[in-house]
């Protein structure tokens, strides 16, 4: 076509009008000449125009269109498969954004972030996961404390059968989420799970605190609170509200309620400001991930379901987490079917138990007291509190059978385990050792009761302030009386499960005890003990059977529960004391104590040892030495509740 260019440009097409061209055209024409086009159409290019090709590509683009279905039906395999590639291709870039995820969280900078972030807010050593012990002590008293306020709170709101139903009713007509959020707010306390999570730090106050034995409890109590989180100020004016209603209700003066307004709100920042932000510390050092406080991640890793979030409560339902209104006949139909259930519990002692709880009850309360509170200090602590009590009875182990664990004249033989050399006597020298922490915790205990006792005596003139005070000194007198059974538990367990090995090993191989069966016969000073003159393998029987059954009084008997003193009604089953009863009569005299106490001894000394059997009736101390009874893991852990 170059040709045909040059010859337009020889004669000037460039310049010509429509005229000059239309009449130079003409004048070609007429000579002979004919029109040449540059792209003759084909016939099966019009072919081609005449397909609906755009329709074509907008089916195969679209998902489940007419002309897809058509396409796929017609048998066309690109349009068919073109679907589910794209799915396989979303499906890809998802998990490829996923893993990504996963790496940026989890990359050395995000751990080191984690690190840093936890030792600036003292939560963890920069180089240990381990929690440190100020951040738990912290824990263990203004987060307790703070969630024990806001159960207080939620029960004087929900739980009181008199004006709940009227209180539910005037905020379920302002906004059906204020008693769901008041609800909520009560259930973030759980005792058995802060117990589990306070008790490490109580037990051992100056050692940090593994994170892997908290996690569980933690991830717990942060869910509930990252569920109320977005929900704070709705929360605080719930209880507001609540309380402004209750006094509406109660027709008391409006100070008394404006101070447990004020407390409550203060523990609501206590516990989001001062806590929360820690907690997912713990969080995110646990996982060892930056995760972002709020995202679907933290949410999918605690487990939160959508019907776990406010919003679910409808106006007139129940009460979530409080208390109906019971009727005579459901209360008498209630009572009955939990007797019913308490005889269906109830669980014959093995004889190991029983044979413990009966070396227990050789001191009545009173004789305890005199043997060791003989300066009468603990005069002003009543007889039926549960720390004084199990502390006499550690006394008693202390005093009677802990030698077994202590004395030299048990040969006990270094073992093996697993191809681990273990010295059995150092192990259960440094459980005996532990027992200083149980004496100080008492002492804690004692002074708070002396506190409460002068502020009783002296509570001052403001009413509000002193009731504000009295119910902090009590609320610490039930932390602290727990904290002391706790370390007695803790220190029976293991001395239980110390002596329980060397049990078994005179049971099997013979190998750890080398006198089992040689009478201990103890020096001038000790002879009083009740274990004299008895075979070493029966003196470490009586105290296994003692141990045993103090560990499972404080852990599921009547020394166990938030109640600081036993009930009447355990007074009367333990003690055979009628509390009543005992208040109107006087004590014994010093003097009469001291002669019972010395003729019980002198009884015991002189009375024939009484064999312990085995579940097969071998007796411990017959003649047929080389066999100890084969205790089963149910005698070990009995279960139920003898008391």
């Amino acid at each position: 076509m170059g040709d045909f260019d040059n010859t337009k440009r020889a004669i000037g097409v460039g310049k010509l009008d429509d005229s000059q061209r239309k009449d130079m055209f003409n004048k070609f024409k007429s000579a002979g000449g004919e029109v040449i086009k540059e792209k003759p159409p084909a016939k099966e290019d019009d072919g081609r125009k005449s397909r609906p090709e755009p329709k074509v590509r907008q089916g195969t683009v679209s998902r489940g269109g007419d002309e897809s279905r058509s396409g796929s039906r017609g048998g066309s395999s690109s349009t068919g498969r073109s679907p589910s590639k794209e799915d396989a291709n979303v499906s890809k870039s998802q998990i490829d954004s996923k893993a990504q995820y996963e790496k940026e969280i989890s990359s050395f900078t995000a751990r080191f972030s984690i690190k840093l972030k936890c030792w600036l807010a003292r939560v963890t050593p920069f180089g240990s996961s381990d929690l440190t012990p100020k951040f738990m002590h912290d824990f263990s008293i203004r987060a307790k404390q703070a969630l024990i306020e806001l159960q207080y709170s939620g029960n004087e709101l929900l739980a009181n059968q008199q004006y709940s139903p009227q209180l539910s009713k005037a905020l379920d007509r302002i906004n059906p989420l204020l008693v769901e959020l008041l609800a909520m707010g009560q259930k973030l306390y759980n005792g058995p799970e802060l117990t589990d999570i306070t008790e490490p730090i109580m037990t051992a106050p100056e050692s940090p605190v593994a994170i892997e034995r908290v996690k569980n409890q933690i991830y717990s109590l942060f869910k509930r609170m990252y569920i109320l989180y977005p929900y704070q100020e709705t929360l605080k004016k719930s209880f507001a509200q609540a309380y402004d209603e209750l006094q509406k209700l109660e027709g008391k003066p409006a100070l008394i309620y404006a101070n447990k307004k004020r407390k409550v709100l203060q523990e609501i920042d206590t516990l989001f400001d001062g806590f929360f932000d820690r907690l997912y510390l713990v969080i995110i050092r646990a996982e060892n991930k930056n995760i972002p406080l709020i995202s679907r991640y933290m949410e999918n890793l605690l487990g939160i379901t959508p019907e776990e979030k406010p919003g679910q409560r409808k106006s007139g339902e129940n009460v979530p987490g409080g208390k109906q209104v019971e009727t005579k006949e459901e209360k008498e139909a209630e009572n009955a079917s939990k007797e019913e259930e308490k005889k269906e519990e109830e669980v014959p002692l093995s004889k190991e138990q029983a044979y413990g709880l009966r070396l227990m009850q050789m001191y009545s309360i009173p004789k305890l007291r005199k043997k060791f509170d003989p300066k009468n200090e603990y005069a002003n602590i009543p007889d039926a509190d549960k720390a004084l009590l199990a502390l006499f009875y550690f006394y008693e182990f202390d005093d009677e059978y802990s030698f077994v664990m202590t004395t030299k004249k048990i040969d006990i033989k270094p073992g093996s385990i697993n191809g681990v050399k273990v010295d059995y006597r150092q192990k259960m020298l440094d459980i005996y050792e532990s027992t200083r922490t149980i004496i100080d915790q008492f002492r804690i205990y004692h002074d708070i009761l002396r506190e409460l006792e002068k502020h009783k005596a002296n509570p001052g003139a403001n009413y509000i302030e002193a009731s504000k005070k009295l119910t902090g000194i009590e609320q610490k007198r039930t932390g602290q009386s727990r904290t002391v059974r706790m370390a007695i538990k803790d220190f029976s367990l293991k001395s239980r499960d110390s002596l329980l090995t060397l049990i078994k090993d005179m049971k099997g191989k013979k190998e750890i005890v080398a006198n089992m069966n040689d009478v201990l016969t103890l020096d001038s000073m000790e002879s009083r003990k009740r274990l004299n003159k008895k075979p070493v393998k029966q003196c470490i029987m009586e105290a296994y059977c003692y141990l045993l059954a103090l560990h499972d009084r404080i852990e599921t008997g009547d020394l166990y529960g938030g109640l600081v003193e036993l009930t009447p009604e355990q007074m009367k089953s333990s003690f055979g004391v009628d509390m009543e009863a005992a208040k109107e009569s006087d004590s014994p005299d010093a003097s009469e104590l001291e002669g019972d106490a010395k003729a019980e001894v002198t009884a015991e000394a002189t009375k024939p040892t009484e064999p312990i059997t085995t579940e097969e009736g071998t007796s411990l101390d017959g003649q047929t030495n080389d066999s100890l009874d084969d205790l089963s893991d149910d005698d070990i852990l009995p279960t139920g509740n003898p008391f």
